[in-house]
């Protein structure tokens, strides 16, 4: 019985091996199922901690080369939120960011851990009301740089489970629009600023194609 189950634990072993991601294949894509990520702060006292979740809106194109990758990413986000610690101010966010990067796994085993860094734009849009009573509209447009780190998962030979989170830093134009209530005179600001943002968790399927052997 104990040969029994040696020889499983060994034909499971073999399996897994051969699922491995070992630079057979030339590209990938990665579909994002859900991610947590900080979104930028609509004014200096709104919430400086406002996480947002977000389901199925982020696709990412590999190039593969060995135990390094080349991305170019993409993703997208339309949803309500919260922006006051305190009174009433909620509104609707659109941000879409591009980038491209690369990322570096540290093993060729069934489980990956992996560096990366990513570099792009990122538009960032608020519209809404603060303190409900003031209508407010900011826009982001600028640069950003987002090292992190990741797991994978490799269940298949074509198939990967990945996890990852990053830092970003966020380089950009602050543009706000500002409308009081019951008056059609606009007031408008313009200025540059940075902040880092925290995104801790983003998991997500990655399918590879193109075998080179």
């Amino acid at each position: 019985m104990k040969k029994i189950l040696i020889l499983c634990m060994l034909m499971l072993t073999s399996y897994l091996t051969k699922a491995q991601v070992d630079g057979s294949f030339n590209h990938s894509v990665s579909v994002r199922a859900f991610g947590i990520m900080q979104v930028p702060k609509i004014q200096n006292d709104s919430k400086k901690d406002n996480y947002v979740n977000n389901y199925l809106n982020a696709i990412t194109l590999k190039f593969n080369d060995n135990q390094i990758s080349y991305r170019l990413s993409g993703s997208y986000l339309n949803d309500d939120i919260d922006v006051m610690d305190s009174d009433n101010g909620s509104g609707t966010i659109r941000d879409y960011t591009i980038k491209m990067g690369f990322e570096k796994n540290f093993n060729y085993g069934v489980v990956q851990p992996y560096f990366l860094t990513d570099v792009g734009y990122r538009s960032h849009e608020f519209e809404g009301l603060i303190n409900t009573s003031t209508t407010t509209k900011v826009t982001k447009h600028g640069f950003i740089l987002a090292p992190g780190f990741g797991l994978k998962l490799n269940v298949l030979r074509q198939l990967t489970i990945f996890a990852e989170g990053n830092v970003e830093f966020f380089y950009f134009q602050n543009k706000q629009e500002i409308t009081p209530s019951g008056s059609t005179e606009r007031n408008i600001n313009k200025n540059y600023q940075s902040q880092f943002l925290l995104n801790p968790f983003f998991t997500g399927l990655q399918f590879h194609f193109g075998n080179n052997r």
